[in-house]
């Protein structure tokens, strides 16, 4: 019986081996969702973004990070799905919060907050999770992962450090055609014209 019962335990046991074989090491894994729940929680505020600034330059940021996390989401989903890793559906507590505070704000404030979260403070940790990922990572796939993420989300902090400085210097007169006093809901001709992606 004691027999019987060990030869089981040890056959359940090399059923996860060879499960985890081509999967990956618990520090990997957390990895591969960290980044996965950081580029769903850029599309989710980006997307609140494009429905909500009346700034053309935060609208232009927001519809970049729309497109580029999009992609950086399925590049992670890729490696998940090869190494057997269920990822994430949904954001988790953090990122739930941020994008419901977010969601209860408008004119500059929303931009400034969107920009100064989503943009500056995202990226950063976004930049160190990738830097992370490549230098103490095991898996091939997931290092090389992170080196094909690091250049965008590089790119994107420098263009929410800079339109941050920009919003918080200048206000909404930082090129947002003319939505100063952006709480009112009339929205001025150049930014009716530029909300219709629908032309491309």
């Amino acid at each position: 019986m004691n027999n019987f019962m060990r030869v089981a335990v040890l056959s359940a046991l090399l059923g996860v081996g060879s499960a985890w074989a081509e999967g990956l090491a618990k520090a990997d894994q957390k990895m591969l969702t960290d980044l996965a729940m950081a580029n769903m929680a850029e599309i989710e505020t980006a997307k609140l973004a494009l429905q909500k600034t009346q700034s053309d330059r935060v609208k232009s940021f927001a519809q970049q990070m729309v497109d580029d996390h999009t992609k950086g989401l399925d590049e992670v989903r890729k490696v998940a799905a090869a190494r057997s890793v269920t990822l994430p559906s949904e954001l988790d507590a953090k990122h739930k919060a941020m994008a419901a505070k977010l969601e209860r704000l408008s004119g500059d404030k929303f931009d400034r907050s969107y920009m100064e979260q989503a943009g500056v403070q995202a990226h950063k940790e976004a930049h160190q999770l990738v830097s992370k990922a490549e230098s103490t990572a095991q898996d091939s796939e997931l290092k090389s992962l992170a080196t094909r993420l690091q250049p965008t989300i590089h790119q994107h902090l420098n263009n929410a450090e800079q339109l941050n400085a920009a919003i918080k210097g200048g206000g909404a007169s930082m090129g947002s055609s003319g939505t100063e006093g952006s709480s009112g809901g009339d929205k001025p001709d150049a930014s009716s014209r530029d909300s219709k992606p629908e032309r491309r």
